[in-house]
Order: C-alpha cells, then sequence, then structure tokens
C-alpha cells in the first residue's frame, strides 16, 4: 500500500449544507391554517379555556341553543299565551390523540465530525413534529368531510336541477359548470340563510388550477369570470381525498366552521419529573400545528449500541428517548338539520 493511500480522506462538507431542502419539503397545511384562524370565532375564550383545563374530566360539553321559531298566528294577541320553552342542549366535545418519538444516542453524535446533538435533535423534533401535523391535517378534513351537507334548499341543487342532487354529499359540478360555480356557491349558500360573503373555500392540489384560471379571466377577456371570487378566501392541501372520478374536491363554508383546541396532562402542564423512572414531562408550543400546545415526554437509558454505533464497545451507551403527543378537540358548528354551511363540492371531467 501506498503511503497516499494513507492520507487520503473523503472531502466533505458541513452541515447544514441546504441540498436536502427538497427532501425535508413538507405539504401546505391548509386545514390546520384555516382551523386555526376560525377557532376565536367558533369557541368564545372562556369555552377554549374550559376545553382547554379539561384533563381527566368525565365528559367535556358545551351549551347551546337550537331554535324554536315557530308559526306566528295571523290574528290579534288573545289572553291564551304561548307555552314555547327554550331548547337547550349540551353538545359533547370529543377529542383525538396522536404521538410520535425518536431517540438519540450522544455517542453517535460525538463519533461525528458534521452532525452535532443539538443538530440531530432538531432534525428529529421537526420530523415528528410533522408526523403530528400530517395527522391531525387529515383528522380536520376528516370532521368536515363528515359535518359536510347533505341536503340544501337550493333549487341549484336536486334531481331535474342545474348541479343534480348531491352525491356523496357533494355538489356534482360539470366541466361546462366549473367556470362560474364559485357564482352559484353563494347562491347556494343564501337558500340555507348563509352570507354570500365571508365564504372560505379549501380544496385538494387541483383546486388553484381552477382558481387561477377563472380569478385571471378579467374584464379586458371574451368573458369575464373573475367578479365572483369577491367574498371569498382561499386554501389548500393535499390531505383533501379527491373522489374517485373527479378532477378536484373541496369544501366552501363560512369563517368560523372549524376548531382546534389542545389539552395537555397536568404532569406537563407542571414540568413533573418521575423519581423512580427518570421520565419528564414538559409543554411545546407548535408553530407548525397553529400554536396548539403539545406534550413532550423524555427519559434517558443505560442500553446496548454497539449494533448501531459498529463499535463493539458501545455496550453501555446513554441512550436519550423522546415523545410528542397530541390531544386535541376539533369543534365544528352545532348543527340539528342536514343543510348546514358546510358544503362538500367535486369538479368533474
Amino acid at each position: 500500500m501506498s503511503i497516499v493511500d494513507l492520507k487520503r480522506q473523503n472531502a466533505r462538507g458541513v452541515y447544514p449544507s441546504e441540498t436536502d431542502r427538497q427532501q425535508l419539503r413538507q405539504q401546505e397545511y391548509g386545514y390546520i391554517n384555516m382551523a386555526s384562524a376560525s377557532t376565536p370565532m367558533l369557541i368564545n375564550s372562556i369555552n377554549q379555556g374550559i376545553i382547554e383545563q379539561s384533563w381527566g374530566a368525565p365528559a367535556t360539553q358545551i351549551p347551546v341553543f337550537s331554535k324554536n321559531v315557530g308559526t306566528a298566528t295571523a290574528t290579534t294577541m288573545t289572553c291564551a299565551f304561548p307555552d314555547d320553552d327554550a331548547n337547550a342542549a349540551l353538545m359533547n366535545v370529543t377529542f383525538i390523540s396522536a404521538h410520535a418519538g425518536f431517540q438519540i444516542i450522544p455517542r453517535m453524535s460525538d463519533q461525528s465530525d458534521i452532525v452535532t446533538e443539538a443538530q440531530e435533535f432538531m432534525r428529529m423534533f421537526s420530523d415528528k413534529e410533522e408526523a403530528l401535523a400530517d395527522f391531525l391535517e387529515g383528522a380536520i378534513y376528516g370532521a368536515l368531510d363528515t359535518a359536510a351537507a347533505s341536503t340544501s334548499n337550493s333549487a341549484f341543487i336536486g334531481v331535474g336541477t342545474k348541479y343534480g342532487a348531491l352525491v356523496g354529499d357533494a355538489i356534482q359540478v360539470s366541466a361546462l359548470q366549473s367556470e362560474f360555480f364559485f357564482n352559484d356557491v353563494k347562491s347556494i349558500m343564501q337558500a340555507d340563510n348563509f352570507r354570500r360573503n365571508g365564504l372560505e373555500v379549501i380544496g385538494d392540489a387541483q383546486l388553484p388550477s381552477y382558481v387561477n384560471q377563472y380569478v385571471n379571466q378579467g374584464s379586458g377577456n371574451g368573458t369575464n369570470s373573475s367578479f365572483q371570487f369577491n367574498g371569498y378566501s382561499f386554501q389548500y392541501s393535499n390531505s383533501t381525498v379527491t373522489t374517485a372520478l373527479s378532477t378536484s374536491t373541496g369544501f366552501v363554508m363560512p369563517q368560523g366552521s372549524v376548531a382546534i383546541i389542545s389539552k395537555v396532562s397536568p404532569d406537563a402542564r407542571m414540568n413533573r419529573v418521575s423519581q423512580s423512572s427518570g421520565v419528564r414531562w414538559s409543554v411545546e408550543t407548535s408553530d407548525l400545528l397553529g400554536g396548539l400546545e403539545i406534550e413532550m415526554m423524555v427519559t434517558d437509558s443505560c442500553e446496548d449500541v454497539s449494533a448501531i454505533t459498529l463499535n463493539n464497545d458501545d455496550t453501555n451507551a446513554l441512550v436519550k428517548n423522546y415523545q410528542l403527543g397530541i390531544n386535541v378537540a376539533i369543534v365544528t358548528p352545532y348543527n340539528l338539520g342536514t343543510n348546514g354551511g358546510i358544503k362538500k363540492f367535486d369538479l368533474l371531467p
């Protein structure tokens, strides 16, 4: 062997390198962003606080009223008083839970001259935070899909009408109808006594292609389709499930139609430590999850990691174990009817 071979080493860069930016890309969290902004519109601050502090409660409920309008009697008043009562109820709040975890072996980073333990921790923390965000994003989509209106009072909806009957609770929009669909949606909302403005739209990755095309068809074009987009805000998410045989699927709803509120355990709130097991609890605020609080558990252990480090002497190494968890309430409006404000639509090819 030449002495040159003993001196030759790989040329290695430093980290961060930016070269992995595309590999580490994240999806657009439209449902989390929308729900986070809508939460104060749907749940007042007092009830938010109650939900956040509800750990250990047998049930979490929000008091609500349903309407009891009736019909006015077309005569003058008499001495016989009506006996209508207010219709009050308690709406149950349900929580979804998920967790993800990772481990850090300090001896691995000690052996590296490129990545530090702190860099490895932030990478793994970000990845598991993303796993929780993916879970929550899909769960919010599922909640909206469940809450979608199954009927409509609009003359545009139903057998033999412009858009026909709902299919899977979704308005069926043909390719020819898609150009002015968002103009008609305002009338569909109005027919069910919702406002024509202040509407939020969220859909899949194909939806912005339609929106961008029609919003830019202004007065200088042969057909002006841009006028209809006043009063809307749009968001998108790859967690939207595109209905089979459709080119795009989405929802239209009034602002304040979905809320997300998290709770954490008392152990995490108090930053408790187990003297026997060494488990430590804490609360972290996640910007990726719309500012929700998440719970973190940390513990250390002594383990044989020689198979990982490929060093036969590493039979008694320090291993740091982490868990991140969420307990989140996804709340949609209280509605006893079937023609609520969350409208699902499918754009057809």
